[in-house]
């Protein structure tokens, strides 16, 4: 199998808890040719004392830390501008990937050489790691709007290359499902009915955070919603629909 560079970023905050869990989950894939992008935001609680010391023991892992705090969206842009990968994908700090993840979500991507994205399904885990429910795609029958994101998401560079990136103008930690779903709306895009992803539900999970679409003080600038309206011919300001907008 043709083995291309998997960029895997990972922003971290405070997470100190569950961070080393989260960077041996990428050290023992299966998948070995991978770079692990640590981006911290200004931990106070040693995080970015342990991503340190992990990324000294595997020159795979490299570890930045911002001067000032960014928050996630603009994190996450400069943790891109650090990869270096073909295909990249995100883990975030307090979250874990199964061992052979990488590995499928690769093979996924090599069957289907159009496909500039792939996204699989996952399970919610507690702050314990006990499997707290499963989270499955809605099933995509080419419409846009039916398209629900899940984690893990890996996408191609050369979509990024085309699209506007990462949207920085938004605040909501929407930047991911923002960035998918510029790529699902000009290419071919992979839905991977496996779970490959484990999503920790914690008091502090910044999208458990996020308003919805339709109270989003962001829709001006979301991408996410401007192309779901356009699918679903709606007003993405007002979200009516467009023979009756304003």
């Amino acid at each position: 199998m043709n083995t291309p560079l998997v960029s895997v970023i990972m922003l971290v905050y405070n997470n100190v808890r569950f961070l080393k869990e989260a960077i041996d989950s990428v050290i023992n894939q299966t998948y070995q040719n991978w770079e692990l992008i640590i981006h911290d935001d200004g931990s106070t609680d040693g995080a970015w004392e342990v991503a340190q010391m992990l990324a000294k023991k595997d020159s795979r892992i490299r570890a930045y830390r911002n001067e000032k705090n960014l928050w996630i969206v603009k994190n996450r842009k400069e943790a891109f501008l650090k990869t270096k990968g073909e295909l990249i994908c995100h883990l975030d700090g307090d979250d874990v990937l199964f061992p052979y993840s990488i590995e499928s979500m690769v093979s996924h991507l090599l069957a289907l050489p159009d496909a500039m994205l792939a996204q699989s399904d996952s399970i919610i885990i507690d702050e314990g790691s006990k499997f707290n429910r499963f989270q499955a795609h809605k099933p995509y029958t080419g419409s846009l709007v039916e398209l629900g994101w899940r984690h893990f998401g890996m996408y191609k560079r050369e979509a990024y290359d085309q699209c506007a990136g990462y949207n920085t103008e938004i605040t909501n930690a929407c930047e991911d499902g923002d960035l998918f779903m510029q790529i699902a709306d000009k290419f071919p895009f992979i839905q991977v009915h496996e779970v490959l992803y484990k999503h920790r539900a914690t008091s502090n999970n910044a999208s458990g955070k996020n308003q919805s679409c339709n109270e989003c003080s962001c829709r001006s600038a979301c991408n996410f919603i401007r192309i779901w309206a356009k699918h679903a011919n709606m007003d993405h300001l007002t979200m009516k629909p467009l023979e009756k907008a304003a």
